[in-house]
C-alpha cells in the first residue's frame, strides 16, 4: 500500500477546526499533533492517517460491513457473506443509532470523519493510493459508521474462533477424549486476575513439556483425520496459544520507573495494523501510542501519568448451535 511523502512544511485549512492545529513529524515519520481541543486533535489525526493509510482504512471497514465486493469485485463475495450472515453491519448501525448526538464518542467519530474527508477534498487523484488506480475505483467518503464497521471487523477477528466446530467433528470421528487432546480447551474457567478476591486463579497450572516432547497419542490420531480437519500451520501450535502482559513496579526496575509491556498478539501485516501518533491538548491531553487506522483514539499508549495495553486472552465467547428444521410446521 502506498505511503505519502513528507514535505518539509505545509499549511492548509480543515473544515470545522476551532483553532489552529500544528502537526510535527519526527525523524521516524510519527505525527505529533498539537491542538486546542480534543475534537481538533482527532480531526487532524483523521487527516494524517487518511493520507498514509486510506486504502487500508476502507478495506478493513468494508470487511466488517460485508461490502468488499463493491470495491474489488465478485472475488470477495464469499468474504462478504459471513459478516452479513452474522449481522455485523446491522449491529454497527444499531450502535451508532444508540449514541447520543452530543456525546463525546459521537463527537470524536464525527471529527475523525471530518478529518478523513478533508484529506479526500485536498488530495488529487494522482495522490490516491495506487490500489484505487489498479481497481479503477474512487475512495469512499468516510462516516462514523465506517469506524464502527472497523470495530466489528476487529471483534470478529479476535473473538470468532471456530475451534468448537473442529472439536465437534473430531469427537464424531475419534471420541470425546481424543478430541479434547487434539483441540484442548484453554479457558475452562474464565475469571479476572483476582477471582473472588482470592488473589489466585482456580485453574491448575499447566506443566511445561520437556523440549521436543510430543503427545504421541494426539499425533497418531492426526493421521486418521481428513485433510480438511487437520490442524493448520497457524493453529497447530497450542504451545504458542494466547498472549501476555507484563508490569514492573518502580521499586523493582533499575530506572526506578514503572515498566509496562503489552503484547496484543495480532498477526503481522503490511502495512501494520497499528499507526503511531502523539496527541497534545494543553492542560487536557498528552498521549502517545498507537491507533488503528480508522479509529479516533489511541488504543495502546501512555500519558504522563498512566500507561495501558491489552492482550489477546483467547476467551471462549462464542457458541455454535445446530438448527433442525421441521418441515411440518407452517
Amino acid at each position: 500500500m502506498a505511503y505519502a511523502s513528507l514535505a518539509d512544511s505545509a499549511a492548509g485549512a480543515l473544515p470545522g477546526l476551532g483553532a489552529a492545529v500544528e502537526v510535527r513529524y519526527d525523524t521516524r515519520g510519527v505525527p505529533h499533533i498539537f491542538a486546542a481541543s480534543e475534537e481538533d486533535a482527532i480531526r487532524a489525526l483523521g487527516y494524517v492517517v487518511a493520507r498514509d493509510r486510506l486504502f487500508q482504512m476502507e478495506l478493513q471497514a468494508r470487511a466488517g460491513a460485508g461490502t468488499l465486493t463493491e470495491l474489488v469485485g465478485k472475488a470477495a463475495l464469499a468474504a462478504d457473506s459471513e459478516p452479513r450472515a452474522l449481522g455485523m453491519p446491522r449491529g454497527a448501525e444499531q450502535k451508532l443509532a444508540a449514541m447520543a448526538p452530543g456525546s463525546l464518542g459521537r463527537r470524536l467519530l464525527d471529527a475523525y470523519a471530518d478529518g478523513v474527508n478533508a484529506y479526500l477534498d485536498h488530495a488529487s487523484p494522482a495522490e490516491w493510493p495506487v490500489e484505487y488506480k489498479l481497481l479503477g475505483r474512487r475512495p469512499t467518503r468516510w462516516t462514523p459508521l465506517h469506524s464502527l464497521n472497523l470495530y466489528a471487523r476487529m471483534g470478529h477477528t479476535l473473538a470468532y474462533l471456530d475451534g468448537e466446530r473442529d472439536r465437534l467433528a473430531a469427537r464424531a470421528l475419534v471420541g470425546e477424549a481424543a478430541a479434547r487432546a487434539l483441540f484442548p480447551e484453554h479457558t475452562p474457567i474464565q475469571e479476572p486476575i483476582q477471582p473472588n478476591g482470592a488473589g489466585m486463579s482456580r485453574i491448575a497450572p499447566l506443566r511445561i513439556p520437556a523440549p521436543g516432547a510430543v503427545d504421541s497419542v494426539a499425533m497418531a490420531l492426526l493421521d486418521h483425520l481428513p485433510s480438511s480437519m487437520r490442524l493448520r500451520d497457524d493453529a497447530e501450535v497450542s504451545r504458542l496459544f494466547a498472549s501476555n502482559n507484563w508490569a514492573v513496579a518502580p521499586s523493582r526496575s533499575r530506572s526506578a520507573h514503572a515498566l509496562l509491556a503489552g503484547d496484543p498478539h495480532l498477526g503481522l501485516t503490511l502495512p501494520s495494523i497499528w499507526y503511531e501518533a502523539h496527541l497534545v491538548v494543553p492542560g487536557k491531553l498528552d498521549v502517545y501510542g498507537v491507533t488503528i487506522p480508522g479509529s479516533p483514539g489511541i488504543v495502546i499508549g501512555f500519558t504522563r501519568d498512566v500507561a495501558w495495553s491489552l492482550t489477546n486472552t483467547g476467551a471462549d465467547v462464542l457458541d455454535f448451535y445446530r438448527e433442525t428444521v421441521d418441515d411440518r410446521c407452517t
